[in-house]
């Protein structure tokens, strides 16, 4: 099987491209600096989304495509206008080119007839452009994945690591999912993979889903930190960004855009999950065992992005395809 990573220096992407080359199968990447993409790729195309270059090359002669893309850290705040067009973009590449197969990762719908806060609003936008141009395309939705290198874990690390004292706001309540690593690596690959799946939606199932107070005080208790959480009605989304942006160093914009999620819970629809029953998620104490154990210095910004694995992709000596002109 060949498979492509479209976003190929995130955390997602790059579990799922070393699972399956760890099985054989010939994984090509997407990626706007060939230097920040994983080591475990076999092809590197040199191209963006959002403005169309490279995706022909890159989806040519592939059996699935794996869909990571969102401009989080968009510089000129324009967020939902880069992921509507990369969307777009990639539509039409893929019709082009006669892609069979796709998986969008993304997050979790809100509950039923609730109006979408932004991050999940920009979500099912995506969605349905992927949807409606792209028949085999399978939309998998997730919760948080817990591991030190997810960036939905971070906020809720660094606070318990930085501050003694937390205040949250009423959103402290509201229920999260939270997914292990290997659980959602397995159920990206199946809902490429798996004839039953394509063109579905889909919700992985989740390790658990606490409140986000319970999940500080269960990450807190695994670090082995005593904190103090001070319920706060007086905060706002803004204040809330902007306490996450000083404990993660992400930016504001980021964090207020992320934050939106708290508004309502964040979890689970069960007939979504059912058809990924076969798969088991790992115990939630495990897994934030798993992050207590793991090393806290954690950079700022994505591990795909910093120096180490710069310089490990440096020294693989897998062929790039560049970038057409």
């Amino acid at each position: 099987m060949k498979a492509l990573i479209v976003g190929a220096s995130g955390y997602n992407g790059g579990n799922v491209a070393r699972r399956l080359a760890g099985h054989g199968h010939l994984i090509r990447g997407l990626a706007r600096d060939p230097n920040r993409a994983i080591p475990e790729l076999h092809e590197v195309v040199t191209g963006d989304v959002v403005a169309g270059t490279g995706l022909d090359e890159a989806l040519a002669d592939i059996d699935v495509a794996f869909y990571f893309v969102h401009a989080l850290d968009a510089t000129d705040n324009r967020t939902d206008h880069h992921d509507i067009t990369a969307a777009h973009r990639f539509v039409e590449a893929a019709r082009r080119t006669g892609l069979p197969r796709g998986v969008f990762f993304t997050t979790l719908a809100p509950p039923e007839g609730i109006a979408p806060p932004r991050y999940q609003r920009n979500r099912l936008l995506v969605e349905q452009i992927l949807r409606d141009g792209l028949p085999g395309m399978t939309m998998l939705r997730a919760g948080i994945v817990a591991d030190t290198g997810s960036r939905g874990l971070l906020p809720y690390l660094r606070l318990v690591q930085r501050f003694p004292i937390i205040p949250l706001g009423p959103w402290r309540s509201n229920r999260v999912a939270v997914i292990d690593p290997d659980t959602i690596t397995e159920a990206i690959i199946a809902a490429g993979t798996r004839a039953d799946l394509a063109g579905r939606v889909l919700d992985a199932p989740a390790s658990a889903e606490p409140t986000h107070e319970q999940l500080i005080r269960a990450i807190a208790a695994r670090l082995g930190r005593r904190r103090l959480i001070v319920p706060s009605p007086l905060t706002t989304p803004r204040l809330d960004a902007a306490l996450a942006s000083a404990a993660t160093g992400q930016t504001y914009a980021f964090c207020r855009y992320l934050g939106s999620a708290n508004e309502h819970d964040y979890t689970v629809d069960p007939h979504r999950a059912a058809p990924l029953a076969d798969l088991t998620p790992r115990h939630f104490h495990e897994v934030l065992d798993d992050v207590a154990t793991a090393d806290h210095s954690l950079p700022h910004s994505l591990p795909a992005k910093t120096a180490p694995q710069a310089q490990s992709r440096a020294r693989t000596t897998y062929p790039h395809r560049k970038q057409q002109s």
